[in-house]
């Protein structure tokens, strides 16, 4: 019999929350870019093997609500922390421990659930700067372990994974063997263009960009897509452009053999850039995009 269960993957933003998740669960469901705030919504990545199913719950990055949308990522956090086998708080070990990372720890001890820590991007940290950040976790009494991994490497992920069995205390298969996550292709599309559009663009543009697919059908084994980039300033607009529409092309490339690879089949795929002025405190577009707490 397989035990059961689910983790929560919190921590500041940037902390490299979605890079650990992917690599949890061998799969990219979680994208990731280096601007703060990437993931929005609370994301499932499954794992299954032999003797267990662990449903990961990737969860934006804490931070300071500024408009409806920040607030609809506040609640994602709350609501995937409320009921879990166990808390995987991440830290950023390059950055160091301060008291934002203590206090993320103690507001999550009082909900009841194990307290593991994950120190990630060992691969950039100097072990002479580590040593003492881990000492300061290692006098948390909360904290039931502390395990250092590279994410980008690969290196203690496996044996976090396996260390994270032990909190499970489920025996019922939420999903199939082989689901790697709870969300829809659709969403998974709207995500990659999303990904892609912050990877390209200026420290101004992240926060005020959503992505709408307009249309997603198939027809002969290939795949026609049409989105929507919206933006919140017409500032925006033209930077998301590029010269001569040169950043939206390449957006769209890089988009597109993503999208290939998740779909598994060729894609055509359109993209369009709109301005919506102030989109992240309209409700009805944030209904659109999917970011309803409903």
């Amino acid at each position: 019999m397989r035990k059961t269960g689910f983790v929560a993957i919190v921590g500041l933003a940037n902390a490299g929350k979605s890079t650990l998740m992917n690599a949890l669960v061998q799969q990219k469901v979680s994208i990731v870019s280096p601007k703060p705030q990437t993931t929005r919504d609370s994301i499932l990545g499954i794992w299954t093997d032999e003797d267990s199913q662990i449903v990961f719950v990737d969860t934006p990055g804490f931070f300071k609500s500024r408009n409806a949308l920040g607030d609809y990522m506040l609640k994602s956090i709350d609501s995937a922390v409320s009921d879990v086998d166990c808390v995987l708080v991440v830290i950023d070990g390059h950055d160091g421990i301060d008291d934002k990372e203590i206090s993320q720890i103690t507001r999550h001890a009082k909900r009841g659930s194990p307290i593991v820590v994950a120190v990630t991007k060992i691969d950039i940290t100097q072990p002479q700067a580590l040593m003492p950040q881990l000492a300061k976790l290692n006098s948390i009494a909360e904290i039931k372990e502390v395990y250092c991994v590279s994410a980008r490497k690969n290196k203690g992920v496996e044996q976090l994974r396996e260390a994270l069995k032990k909190y499970l205390t489920g025996d019922v298969m939420y999903f199939e063997e082989d689901d790697v996550t709870d969300r829809s292709r659709r969403y998974m599309v709207s995500e990659i263009i999303r990904e892609k559009v912050l990877l390209a663009c200026d420290e101004e543009i992240p926060h005020g960009v959503g992505v709408a697919i307009n249309k997603m059908q198939r027809e002969d084994g290939v795949w026609d897509i049409d989105a929507t980039v919206l933006v919140e300033k017409a500032s925006h607009k033209p930077i998301v452009l590029g010269k001569n529409g040169s950043k939206i092309k390449g957006i769209g490339m890089h988009a597109r053999e993503s999208i290939q690879k998740l779909l598994e089949e060729r894609v055509y795929l359109t993209l369009w850039v709109k301005v919506k002025q102030d989109w992240r405190n309209n409700q009805s577009v944030l209904n659109e995009l999917g970011y309803s707490n409903k």
